[in-house]
């Protein structure tokens, strides 16, 4: 779990909306053959957006419940947490 920290997008990652889906594209990395290219569902793009280092994991969770429809008894709290664990894994976020 990530709750102390605020995480933030990693340098060098960009962010493109193609046909209506967000994308990731870490500049670092060898995209020539798309290896490293990601797609967000839409919650992820709404999380990625949010990802500037002034927000830590709770507020994160109030803006999805904010945002969306989740009903309360939803642990948005592990979706996060496996949001963030993914693009942290990936080298995508800044920590």
């Amino acid at each position: 779990m990530m709750s102390a920290t605020r995480p933030a997008a990693a340098p060098g990652v960009i962010a493109r909306n193609v046909g209506g889906e967000i994308v990731l594209v870490p500049t670092h990395a060898d995209v020539a053959h798309f290896n490293n290219v990601f797609l967000l569902s839409r919650v992820g793009a709404f999380l990625w957006e949010q990802l500037d280092g002034s927000h830590d994991r709770e507020e994160l969770i109030r803006r999805v419940h904010a945002r969306y429809a989740v009903p309360e008894s939803h642990d948005v709290g592990k979706d996060v947490d496996t949001f963030l664990a993914e693009l942290a894994r990936r080298g995508l976020l800044s920590i």
